[in-house]
C-alpha cells in the first residue's frame, strides 16, 4: 500500500476529476449548446464561436485540465492497487492513460486553435466558393480531431485503463470489491460508446450513461480513499 499521502492525493484529484466535469458541460452547454453542438455545421459552429469566445475558451480549457487529471489520477490510483508488486501490468495502465489524455487534449485543442482561425476566416469569407472550402476544412479537422479526442482518447484508452485497473485490483485486493465491479461496468460502458467506428451507433443515451459512470467511480473512489486513507496506512503499516 501506498503512504498516507499518496492515498489521500488519490483522493482529492480522484474527486477533482468526478467533479470538474459539471465545468465545461454548464459553460460549454449554455453557451453553445454542447455537446450536441459538436454536430453542428460551419455555417452554425464557426460564428457562434466568435460570439462566445470567452465562455468557450474557458470551457474548453476546465476541459483540457480535466483530461489531463486523469492521467494523474490513474497513476496515483495504479501506485495504491499495485504499490511494492508494480511491474507491466501497471506500466500498460499508466501508459494507456498518457495515450488517453494526449489523444483527448488534441481533441480539444482543435476548439481552442485551428476552429478559431477558420472562424476569422468565415467572418470574412466573401463567396460561396470561399465558405464551401472552410466548410469542408471544418468537417475534416471536426471529424479527425473528435475522432481521436472522443473515441480513441475517451472511449478506447481511457476504457482499457480502467478494465486493467480494475482487473490489477482483483488480483492484488487493496481496494474493495465494488471498485473493480464498478470500474469493469464504467469501462464497458466506455467502450461500449466507441462502436461507432465499426459502424454501430451506441445513441446518445448510451453515451451518456457510459460517461456518466466514469464519473461516478472517480468521485465514489475518491471519497472512499480520504475517508479510509488513515485506516489503509495503518494496515499496509502493520
Amino acid at each position: 500500500m501506498a503512504d498516507r499521502a499518496v492515498v489521500r492525493w488519490a483522493g482529492l484529484i480522484s474527486i477533482l476529476q468526478g467533479l470538474l466535469i459539471f465545468i465545461p458541460t454548464i459553460v460549454l452547454g449554455a453557451a453553445i449548446d454542447w455537446p450536441d453542438s459538436l454536430d453542428d455545421p460551419a455555417s452554425v459552429a464557426l460564428p457562434r464561436l466568435l460570439e462566445s469566445e470567452g465562455s468557450v475558451r474557458a470551457g474548453y480549457f476546465a476541459y483540457l485540465i480535466y483530461s489531463i487529471l486523469f492521467v494523474i489520477s490513474i497513476a496515483l490510483l495504479s501506485e495504491i492497487v499495485f504499490g511494492k508488486n508494480a511491474g507491466i501490468l501497471m506500466r500498460i495502465i499508466v501508459a494507456l492513460a498518457i495515450a488517453s489524455t494526449l489523444a483527448r487534449s488534441i481533441g480539444i485543442i482543435r476548439w481552442l486553435v485551428p476552429m478559431y482561425d477558420l472562424a476569422d476566416l468565415w467572418k470574412v469569407a466573401t463567396t460561396d466558393g470561399q465558405r464551401d472550402a472552410i466548410s469542408t476544412t471544418f468537417e475534416a479537422l471536426n471529424s479527425y480531431g473528435g475522432t481521436i479526442g472522443e473515441v480513441l482518447g475517451v472511449s478506447i484508452f481511457a476504457a482499457i485503463a480502467i478494465l486493467l485497473l480494475s482487473i490489477g485490483n482483483m488480483r492484488q485486493k487493496t481496494l474493495p470489491n465494488w471498485f473493480s465491479i464498478f470500474g469493469l461496468i464504467s469501462a464497458f460502458g466506455l467502450l461500449w460508446t466507441s462502436t461507432e467506428i465499426i459502424g454501430l451507433n451506441p445513441g446518445d443515451s448510451a453515451i451518456f450513461l457510459g460517461t456518466t459512470l466514469v464519473q461516478i467511480w472517480f468521485l465514489l473512489t475518491g471519497i472512499w480513499l480520504i475517508a479510509r486513507s488513515k485506516n489503509l496506512t495503518a494496515n499496509s503499516a502493520a
